[in-house]
């Protein structure tokens, strides 16, 4: 009797997500799991054959730094993220948040989705309506903090019992299979809390081995005071770190990548676990209020570019610059975002060029460099890289600058992620993984979405499967939505 599979992928160069050079062989699928790496017998029945000749077979993209809590629901066909090769999106970075409930911090909204009370509950309701990728999730600090001291905006620090009541809902969140804890530490309310209240909710992550990934507390002038804030906090809980969205932003710091790079080196030489994400452009996006908090509009710091992604209050100004409406009103850039926010709210978020494109390739060389989106899906002009990054770094800087090899690139989206966040099965091409897999064609991959038009799905990527089945085929979304829950080191 000839083997049968649900699925083979022939002729394909195999990347099996380690950083090792590629093998020819051919994949069998059965189910959700890879059951043969190498040769499958040509009589081998199959309910689907892909051919791969000519093509790059990975592991799925594992998009570490991801804002997508809500978005599974509102959107669960995931375009943005499932055709440019995302398998497995990691939620709740920069200290957003979907538990408690009734104080939760999300990008993207909430309406209309699905009711929880706790992080098993958000992941029960995944299970229930499954998107197109899988989803994992860090704990918001924010949310926590917002949730014992109720008002976002209260200075205050967190009194011993508000204290050992974030430790309790942290450790709660962790048992329901959370991956760590994030916070965002230039926003409310993260923003008033002492390195010594973050550590010390930090301490419930030891026990489960599990990751602290911090939005650091500036990204300008202050970046290694930061970054070094964000390593001592992993010294003191003693877990690893993750630095989100590796950047020197604006033209005065440009260049100090190359230090804070020599801090992560360093703590690693001391033995300690750090590491970062990156998304490939030298423009950043968030909320404008917390731009006009951090000091982005003061006059001496000079004049970047910021552009409008979301405006829900005035969809007529999506794409325009600050610097247009103020033309426009007639007022100071620092008068017109005050105007722009007191007429749409602080759900407005922004698009800024304010890092350099040498920072860029140096970060994204380093070997403790992984890779993430940072994907806003908000408004209508969402920054490119929603739709772009992994494309982008595939063809613009393997191919076309030859920045870092090909594996490189497949380890940095796929085993070492997986390896970080405690995903076993994920990230890597072995019998008995999961059949969470991307054929490209390393040859015409590359991004197409632009600031001007961000939704365009990537050219060169014509095959997404999620847990073995198709979400893209033959470079068409199959609206298929075979996603779930992914927990804590669980399979």
């Amino acid at each position: 009797m000839p083997e049968h599979y649900d699925r083979i992928i022939r002729n394909g160069a195999v990347y099996d997500g380690s950083g090792a050079p590629p093998i020819e062989a051919d994949l069998g699928i059965r189910g959700d799991t890879i059951a043969t790496v190498g040769a499958v017998p040509h009589d081998a029945e199959a309910g689907e054959v892909i051919d791969a000749t000519g093509h790059a077979v990975s592991p799925g993209f594992i998009d570490v730094h991801s804002h997508d809590d809500t978005l599974v629901f509102t959107e669960p066909e995931m375009f943005g993220k499932s055709m440019q090769g995302i398998t497995t999106v990691i939620n709740g970075n920069c200290g957003s948040g979907v538990v408690p409930r009734a104080f939760r911090r999300t990008i993207t909204g909430d309406e209309g989705i699905p009711d929880w009370d706790d992080y098993a509950g958000y992941f029960a309701a995944v299970e229930a309506n499954p998107p197109a990728v899988n989803v994992a999730t860090l704990v918001g600090f924010g949310a926590l903090r917002a949730a014992v001291i109720g008002d976002r905006a209260d200075p205050r620090p967190a009194t011993d019992d508000e204290r050992a009541q974030m430790r309790t809902w942290m450790r709660e969140s962790l048992e329901a299979g959370c991956v760590g804890l994030s916070t965002g530490l230039i926003y409310e309310p993260d923003r008033y809390a002492s390195m010594d209240e973050v550590a010390a909710v930090a301490e419930e992550l030891r026990p489960f081995e599990a990751i602290y990934a911090s939005h650091v507390r500036g990204e300008g002038e202050t970046l290694l005071e930061a970054h070094a804030e964000a390593i001592e906090i992993g010294r003191r809980a003693n877990v690893p770190v993750q630095i989100s969205h590796h950047k020197a932003s604006g033209p005065k710091v440009w260049g100090l990548v190359n230090d804070s790079l020599a801090q992560i080196e360093r703590a690693r030489a001391d033995g300690f676990d750090v590491t970062a994400d990156q998304y490939p452009y030298t423009a950043g996006s968030t909320r404008l209020f917390a731009m006009r908090q951090n000091g982005w509009f003061e006059p001496d710091e000079g004049e970047m570019e910021v552009l409008l992604a979301a405006v829900a209050e005035r969809p007529e100004w999506e794409g325009r610059t600050v610097a247009d409406l103020a033309g426009e009103f007639d007022l100071p850039i620092d008068q017109a975002v005050n105007k722009i926010l007191d007429e749409a709210g602080h759900g407005v978020f922004a698009i800024i060029f304010s890092m350099s494109e040498d920072d860029v390739r140096t970060v994204l060389a380093h070997p403790t460099t992984m890779i993430g989106t940072d994907g806003i899906g908000a408004g209508s002009r969402p920054h490119p890289r929603l739709w772009g990054t992994y494309p982008r770094v595939l063809g613009r800087y393997v191919r076309d600058e030859g920045l870092l090899p090909l594996e490189t690139a497949i380890h940095k989206m796929t085993g070492m992620p997986a390896a970080k966040f405690n995903l076993p099965g994920r990230g890597t091409i072995e019998e008995g993984a999961v059949a969470d897999l991307v054929v490209f064609d390393p040859a015409t991959v590359i991004d197409v979405a632009t600031y001007e038009d961000p939704k365009r799905p990537p050219a060169g990527m014509p095959w997404v499967l999620v847990n073995g089945e198709p979400v893209v085929r033959a470079g068409q979304h199959t609206r298929a939505i075979p996603g779930r829950p992914v927990r804590f080191g669980q399979r």
